[in-house]
């Protein structure tokens, strides 16, 4: 899979440093309401350490991260590489003919605000202010631009000053983008994520991004807040009927974070499965991971096992 341009210019470290971290890498996944880590060392018998972190939703997510970054020890050494992966539905693509870095800015804030020039009021108060940054997709030939919230990129690019920043979207288009030119039709990738428990109860939150393709061309993608399966449902059928697509020749692929047993998020995209295999022909669940990747959020492990 061909690597992604990152936005982040390397710098050098600002101490020393090697030894036993000197083959590791370290991915920190950043969503709005969770913080997870992931280190990843080829020499262990286990090569994948995966660990969560209760983030306190009364206070910002910069003073969670701020509270991770001297608690948790997995953050406290060097690593030979730092992925920062930001799942976020503040994305935005652009054809990478068309695509200036020097107003990547503009760009962002004029999709989301409606003006290049935002002002106070003109930003939701719940939307903190945005470190603006950009993935290059080559191969895809599109730039991704997304947001972060400005406080906790600072956090990070302090601790870790060579960390490369990428958009979830980025990751799972350019895999989305290579499984779509298996077989004939067109395909809808389901991405159901950032949930706690999604069922058919109307009260409960979630995420649900849709990436569409024809053999290998991105013809669609946009994360929805979904509350239960029939937001879902709705959602996606939309689009299924805006893009043209064929019930019977094109197919439908959904994608889920593995969780707990105890959660009823478990099953989520079976359920949908099963719904929707009376309105689409070819409609099924991803299989999980590796055994040594359960557990890990979907776009973190394509992070992982593609090495972006």
């Amino acid at each position: 899979m061909n690597k992604i341009e990152e936005a982040t210019t390397p710098s050098p470290w600002g101490g020393s440093g090697v030894g036993s971290s000197a083959l590791k890498s370290l991915s920190i996944r950043i969503s709005t309401d969770g913080l997870s880590f992931c280190v990843y060392s080829p020499t262990d018998e286990k090569p994948f350490r995966y660990q969560t972190f209760d983030v306190k939703p009364v206070i910002s997510m910069a003073a969670n991260l701020k509270e991770a970054l001297q608690s948790v020890e997995l953050l406290k050494v060097p690593y030979q590489r730092v992925n920062i992966l930001v799942s976020t539905p503040m994305f935005t693509t652009v054809p990478t003919i068309a695509f200036d870095r020097e107003h990547i800015a503009d760009t962002f804030n004029f999709t989301f605000y409606g003006t290049t020039e935002p002002t106070q009021s003109q930003r939701p108060q719940h939307i903190a202010q945005q470190h603006i940054s950009y993935n290059v997709l080559r191969r895809s030939g599109i730039a991704i631009i997304f947001g972060l919230d400005r406080n906790v990129y600072q956090l990070l690019h302090d601790d870790f000053p060579r960390a490369r920043f990428y958009a979830a979207a980025s990751t799972l288009i350019e895999q989305f983008s290579e499984r779509s030119m298996i077989g004939t039709g067109r395909k809808m990738f389901a991405y159901i994520h950032d949930q706690q428990c999604l069922s058919s109860n109307v009260s409960e939150a979630g995420m649900m991004t849709l990436y569409c393709f024809d053999q290998g061309r991105l013809l669609y993608v946009n994360t929805y807040s979904v509350r239960g399966l029939n937001d879902c449902q709705f959602y996606l059928l939309q689009v299924w009927k805006t893009l043209g697509f064929d019930q019977l020749d094109d197919s439908l692929t959904f994608v889920e974070d593995e969780r707990p047993a105890r959660t009823a998020a478990e099953g989520a995209a079976q359920q949908l499965c099963s719904k929707l295999s009376y309105f689409i022909k070819q409609t099924s669940v991803a299989e999980p991971g590796e055994p040594q990747l359960r557990g890990i959020p979907y776009d973190l492990q394509t992070l992982l096992v593609c090495g972006f």
